[in-house]
């Protein structure tokens, strides 16, 4: 019953987006969500999140008009490696899972893939993104090896600098905790 209740949740807000994007005379507007809300599209148990984050197909302006017209609390990017100095791996929109749970005029709306939002959330390494990336890795039976390579490919394209040391730690903490 909770499940249903979050994803109602879930259908609620993406609803709400949809209509944001329709009053800022919007059309077709790709979305890729990430951090908690995906997670909690992907079954997360108890999970909740305060607000979205979410990589949106367009420029400045175009942020700017739908987030006037949304009464909660909205991180829009187009590009979300930029939140962090490591990368997410090449490709992530490519890869990124249709959410087609609800019908939307306005936008399309597509879920960050497992593996790339494991990653996402090991950029962060907060003890919630730590569960949310468990709680994938096993839901979707990620292989260890899977995290690897994909850790290595968002060292390789990401700048220079002691994020990536830190990073390197966290993958590996996270591998014991995952996987032991």
């Amino acid at each position: 019953m909770e499940r249903n209740n979050r994803i109602g949740s879930l259908n609620s807000v993406i609803r709400s987006l949809d209509a944001a994007a329709g009053k800022a005379g919007i059309k077709k507007l790709k979305i890729i969500i990430c951090g908690g809300l995906a997670a909690i599209a992907y079954g997360m148990p108890e999970r909740a999140t305060l607000d979205i984050d979410a990589e949106v197909d367009a420029g400045f302006e175009i942020i700017e008009k739908i987030k006037k017209n949304i009464k909660f609390p909205v991180e829009f990017t187009s590009d979300i490696s930029r939140w962090s100095m490591i990368d997410i791996p090449k490709g992530y929109r490519e890869r990124a899972v249709l959410y087609s749970s609800v019908k939307t005029k306005h936008i399309q709306v597509f879920l960050l893939s497992p593996l790339d939002l494991i990653i996402s959330k090991l950029r962060v390494f907060r003890d919630k993104d730590i569960e949310d990336a468990v709680f994938l890795a096993k839901k979707f039976r990620i292989k260890k090896s899977a995290i690897m390579k994909a850790a290595e490919e968002a060292l390789k394209t990401s700048p220079a600098s002691s994020e990536l040391l830190r990073f390197k730690k966290m993958v590996k903490h996270f591998i014991g905790l995952a996987y032991s």
